[in-house]
């Protein structure tokens, strides 16, 4: 119970950081690039499988009653909506989650945080308000990425593997995915990022300098699980709000 009045205090401090600091643009830049394009080739990857995987599961269940044609209903809505913002949140932010903690645990244990205190330099609106600014921007972009190709991969598999007429899964997908499906999933990747990059910020912050260098191993970890628990949490409660 007690993490958790420190995160809320913390994630306080970092809001009010964020938003009354909008950092170089160079920075800006240089961090979102970091957190956006260094995914782009794991999430390419994962996002081909997952889709062409979710054409494969789908006709199989839609064969059994002849409902192979909602094929590309089911292809959308499931991953633009669910499958494809998590895993963007999920697989991206367990990267840059890392990346995020083990800098600020570095820099905490090394004394450069109390270095900048010292110097009267607000640590949360130097190190920790771009990261935030970088992800979230950055994972928004993921997730509207991750759609497009799985939607391109489930296409695939199901018009060259599977033999299902391409003009009829387009025609099931431009009918039951609609602007707000897409606006929806880019919305959830930016609620994702900011608690992902929150959550790494967070135990970064919080390492400890008697630990040593264990201690970034320890922020690491706990930034990656605790995001990803997270995020499936939050996505369950947002879909429930949304959709429920």
């Amino acid at each position: 119970m007690k993490v958790l009045f420190e995160f809320l205090a913390f994630a306080e401090r970092a809001l009010v950081a964020q938003l009354t600091n909008l950092p170089p643009r160079n920075e800006l830049i240089k961090q979102t690039y970091q957190a956006g394009v260094g995914s782009v080739a794991l999430l390419t990857m994962l996002t081909v499988f997952a889709g062409l995987n979710l054409s494969v599961q789908s006709y199989a269940t839609f064969e059994r009653f002849g409902g192979q044609d909602f094929l590309g209903m089911f292809a959308g809505i499931g991953g633009v909506r669910e499958l494809y913002p998590v895993m963007a949140a999920v697989v991206c932010g367990a990267r840059i989650g890392a990346n995020l903690a083990a800098a600020l645990a570095n820099m905490k244990i090394s004394e450069q945080v109390e270095a900048l205190e010292v110097m009267s330099i607000d640590p949360l609106r130097h190190l920790v308000a771009p990261r935030l600014w970088a992800v979230s921007i950055a994972l928004p972009l993921l997730c509207g990425y991750a759609d497009v190709i799985g939607i391109g991969a489930s296409y695939v598999g199901a018009v060259m593997q599977l033999g299902l007429d391409g003009g009829t899964f387009m025609s099931q997908l431009s009918q039951f995915v609609h602007l707000e499906d897409l606006l929806v999933g880019v919305f959830k990747g930016l609620v994702f990022g900011w608690i992902v990059a929150l959550i790494a910020c967070f135990h970064g912050y919080r390492a400890a300098k008697r630990d040593g260098a264990e201690g970034v191993g320890i922020a690491t970890n706990r930034a990656i699980v605790h995001g990803a628990v997270v995020c499936i949490v939050l996505n369950l409660v947002m879909s429930w709000l949304l959709y429920g």
